[in-house]
């Protein structure tokens, strides 16, 4: 059903790889033999496709240079390519920013050697440089197959969305914002200047929330009304002390936490269930650029039903669901409405704020996070505290999910790991790869890891590292170093000698002292500025073979427990 695929564009040649079912295709300079190729091909899948290799094989499709296309590409210029078949898919879409194939292999422990060929030479390549491009090429083919297979739920999850509102089969290559848009039926809209008209949920007692709280966003109103810039507006922000620990109030969600802090006790998770979905049930402000904004309601209906079922179709409802609020702020989807965005981010600040200064008399606030919060409790009050709970619900028709917990260790909002009573662990930031890295994220997890077993299990971090040592847990160790597109590029000092090397990189802390540190690098005025890479040893190794041939004896494996317990906050 699938086909990956990539394509790479000399001056004088270009070639493309297809995997299908198992079977390897090579094709080099032939239009006649990519064509008879694509006549039978349903889905094609690639990296980064929708953006280079659709447009390149548009442009042999219509009988183009490629190359003259490619630079186009690469200059950043806007090509009136498009391909309308076959179907393409892009494993990139919806990734984390800025993860590129290099970056994503190189997070799965893969080989990243890249090819030696220049791109930019002048003249038909050789036999040998042909095979090592193919070999490349072959390369990235199969490592998109393997990411677009761990990517599955994310692909699955679009086609169902298709196949549920019986949508035009092209329109899977849209984001789920887009096609949550479709959906909705949402009609090309051009808002009014309203965006920060805001209007407040009719059951929110604004006289009871702290007026300096409720006169930061009706003077933001004022100043919109008056001639104000939305976006300076919008990025304001109010901090203050509530419950007794620091917030912070704006356009985003609400955070506060205390900092630096450990506790075992007794504390309740409080989440509130879908609370954007619901506020903009509650409220009418779901996107006026929908034609049937009951639509919104009745699929919210439908996922309560297919998930009391156990039907596991809820998920698509789920997604369409979460995605409306996003896709609200987003000015290049259908569903763009500022207005009915902020409205929901500030209802949503300030019904918290309400839970919040209801729950106070009877408990200790530890953090607070957008949709809920986390408190500390003594258990005499524990009958009150959900006696309050459950009076707001039934006050702002809104659902909360309750889970009790054990241990904390929050450095701060962004930060943290809990132990809930069943030892289920839960953690963000610093502490949310405990339990391995992914293809977008896996760079010296060791701390994520070592940082977990000290605070929740009481583990020495001498000992965590010791023991990834011992069970060959190598990703742990490795930091992934990349230049961005403002470098020029990477240079490793190896016996006192700058080598440049690639711009995506496996690195690893040695005790081996004929290596040095590694720079990104970058010409300002003319002279040349090396940034040594944060968090990175004075002597690494660079490894951009498959991480499992690293020789883990070449490990300093004291810097990395140094490096841990730069991380220990109390």
């Amino acid at each position: 059903m699938f086909t990956f695929y990539d394509f790479e564009v000399f001056r004088h040649d270009w070639l493309v790889v297809f995997e299908q079912d198992g079977q390897i295709t090579r094709i080099h300079n032939d239009r006649d033999a990519l064509e008879r190729f694509l006549s039978s091909v349903r889905f094609l899948v690639g990296f980064n496709n929708y953006h280079y290799d659709d447009i390149i094989l548009c442009a042999l499709l219509k009988n183009m240079n490629p190359y003259h296309v490619s630079l186009q590409i690469m200059k950043g210029k806007k090509t009136r390519l498009f391909l309308n078949h076959p179907i393409t898919l892009d494993v990139m879409q919806e990734m984390k920013m800025g993860v590129s194939l290099k970056e994503a292999e190189a997070n799965l422990g893969l080989n990243i050697r890249e090819t030696p060929v220049d791109f930019q030479i002048d003249r038909p390549l050789t036999e040998e440089e042909l095979e090592q491009t193919f070999q490349y090429c072959e390369s990235d083919v199969l490592n998109t197959k393997k990411l677009f297979e761990l990517r599955e739920d994310y692909f699955t999850s679009k086609f169902e969305i298709v196949h549920t509102f019986q949508l035009p089969a092209a329109t899977v290559k849209k984001t789920r914002a887009g096609l949550s848009a479709i959906a909705l039926k949402c009609r090309k809209y051009k808002p009014p200047a309203d965006r920060l008209y805001l209007e407040y949920d009719r059951r929110l007692p604004l006289h009871e929330l702290p007026q300096d709280i409720v006169k930061f966003y009706e003077d933001i109103e004022k100043e919109y009304r008056s001639g104000g810039d939305y976006k300076e507006l919008e990025s304001r922000k109010y901090e203050r002390e509530l419950a007794g620990v620091p917030h912070v109030f704006g356009f985003g969600g609400l955070h506060g936490a205390i900092e630096n802090f450990v506790y075992e006790g007794k504390m309740m998770q409080v989440d509130v269930s879908s609370y954007y979905p619901s506020l903009m049930i509650n409220n009418h402000f779901i996107s006026r650029a929908s034609k049937e904004p009951q639509l919104f309601e009745q699929m919210y209906k439908e996922r309560l039903r297919l998930k009391k079922m156990g039907d596991s179709k809820q998920g698509v409802y789920k997604i369409i669901l979460n995605s409306t609020f996003g896709a609200s702020k987003s000015e290049f989807n259908p569903l763009y409405d500022p207005k009915q965005a902020n409205n929901i981010c500030v209802n949503g600040q300030l019904i918290l704020t309400h839970l919040i200064l209801l729950l106070e008399p009877f408990a200790k606030l530890i953090q607070s996070n957008t949709d809920g919060i986390v408190i500390a409790y003594e258990e005499d009050y524990k009958k009150a505290i959900l006696r309050v709970l459950e009076l707001w619900q039934e006050h702002y028709n809104l659902k909360l999910d309750i889970d009790y917990i054990t241990k904390i260790a929050q450095r701060d909002v962004n930060n943290y790991a809990i132990q809930y009573e069943n030892g289920k662990v839960k953690a963000k930031g610093r502490f949310a790869n405990y339990a391995g890295g992914n293809f977008e994220r896996n760079s010296l997890h060791i701390i994520d890891k070592a940082l977990v077993d000290y605070y929740i299990h009481g583990i020495p971090i001498h000992k965590t590292v010791i023991d990834c040592y011992k069970k060959n847990e190598l990703d742990r160790f490795q930091l992934v170093a990349k230049a961005g597109n403002t470098f020029k590029g990477i240079v490793h000092e190896v016996n006192g000698e700058f080598v440049e090397v690639q711009r995506v990189n496996r690195v690893f802390a040695t005790n081996d002292k004929q290596y040095g540190p590694i720079y990104k690098t970058k010409e300002v005025d003319g002279t040349m500025r090396y940034n040594k890479i944060p968090m990175t040893s004075d002597h690494v190794i660079v490894h951009n073979d498959e991480i499992s041939t690293f020789d883990k004896r070449k490990l300093d494996l004291n810097f990395y427990i140094q490096l841990v317990k730069k991380s220990l906050f109390a």
